[in-house]
């Protein structure tokens, strides 16, 4: 069966997708584009050419349907109107009757179809697909040549089904069984029994004095089943507690009877106090050395930016010695331009780079002044001084 399936699905089935043309496709914005150029309140279009155009064609296929209509209903009814027997014909053949024009179908006449011995239409010669003298298909038994014969459609005969009550295993006038009576009846009085218990359990289920189920293994099941419930519902009730409250202070004590149930987690808490009150107490220090630090590092970038500066960038007008704009000497009179001392650190000479890193001579405790010399030092500070009055 399973092949002829096959066979005919592969052979005589047409696939869907064969005959179906392109699915169309709508392009996106079309709805609304048609919805902006059609009016949905009066029914017609907005732009007056279009719905010129629309009526014409509309009117245009409404009489060609009509006149198609007309055409159909002349050609399969009758030539005439039978209620009024007015002629149909009459504006393509004035008064002649409508039933004498010896019209043909098809050929462009007028009227009905002159009688025949053959009839009007060619009947079927056969409605069996197969040979009615022979019984063989027309694949086998057929007047056209085999490759132009038609093809039968192979049907497959019901199944012969017979009533389960006719069948009979045992001897109805000894009431005995053909083979193992005696395991048959003894499989009959356990399915008579097991169907006697299923009604009892079925129609007295519960004891109502004892409280209980009759069935042990049902009783069973119903006890765990109330205390899966049960358990189901305390952990709903504990899921649906907000996470904030699971791990409260009180949760892990009793707050009547003070019975610390949770002693570690209860330290815990007491070293999370101490570090909070520790951290309190630490902001006020950490904040001002980080202070300190912000102003130590202003004052190194201050320091850098200064030391990128080359310390010629100032020596070229001191050495001038006037300003070369306005012309006016350097100097702290009133006329004078005052110059200011730059910041920038002077370069070290040969000698100062050899002396960097040695160990400086330890100064004398005790030194001893010739008389020579203790005599001229006096006058060298008056020479030196420009403040000294002259002489």
């Amino acid at each position: 069966h399973e092949l002829k399936t096959y066979e005919r699905e592969k052979r005589r089935t047409v696939d869907e997708g064969l005959v179906r043309g392109q699915q169309l496709s709508l392009p996106k914005g079309a709805v609304q584009m048609q919805e902006r150029v059609f009016d949905p309140v009066l029914q017609r279009f907005r732009d007056p050419g279009v719905e010129t155009r629309q009526r014409v064609m509309e009117e245009r296929e409404r009489v060609s349907h009509l006149n198609r209509a007309q055409d159909i209903d002349i050609v399969r009814s009758q030539p005439f109107n039978i209620i009024t027997q007015a002629s149909k014909l009459e504006a393509l053949a004035p008064g002649q009757d409508p039933m004498r024009l010896g019209g043909h179908p098809g050929h462009g006449t007028l009227g009905e179809t002159r009688r025949s011995r053959e009839g009007q239409k060619s009947h079927p010669k056969t409605f069996a697909d197969f040979n009615i003298v022979s019984n063989l298909p027309f694949d086998e038994h057929h007047w056209q040549k085999p490759g132009e014969r038609p093809r039968c459609f192979e049907r497959d005969p019901k199944p012969r089904k017979v009533p389960h009550w006719s069948v009979k295993d045992f001897d109805i006038v000894t009431n005995r069984y053909h083979d193992r009576h005696e395991d048959k009846i003894a499989r009959e009085k356990r399915l008579n029994l097991l169907d006697a218990t299923a009604k009892y359990n079925k129609s007295n289920a519960f004891d109502p004095i004892s409280n209980q189920l009759t069935d042990p293994r049902q009783e069973e099941r119903v006890k765990a089943a109330i205390d899966a419930r049960e358990v189901e519902a305390v952990l709903r009730a504990q899921n649906g507690v907000p996470p904030s409250y699971k791990g409260r202070l009180s949760e892990h004590y009793g707050m009547i009877s003070h019975e610390a149930s949770n002693p570690e987690m209860l330290k815990m808490w007491d070293t999370l106090e101490d570090e909070r009150k520790d951290r309190f107490r630490n902001r006020y220090i950490v904040e001002h050395n980080f202070h300190v630090q912000d102003v130590k590092h202003d004052h190194i970038t201050e320091s850098r930016k200064l030391n990128r500066v080359a310390p010629e960038r100032f020596e070229e007008p001191k050495r001038r010695g006037y300003d070369i704009i306005d012309n006016r000497a350097h100097g702290k009179l009133q006329k004078e331009r005052q110059v200011h001392e730059d910041f920038t650190t002077k370069r070290r000479t040969p000698w100062e780079r050899t002396q960097v890193g040695r160990l400086a001579a330890e100064p004398d405790l005790v030194q001893t002044l010739k008389p020579s010399e203790a005599a001229r030092q006096p006058r060298r500070a008056l020479g030196s001084s420009r403040s000294a009055p002259q002489r």
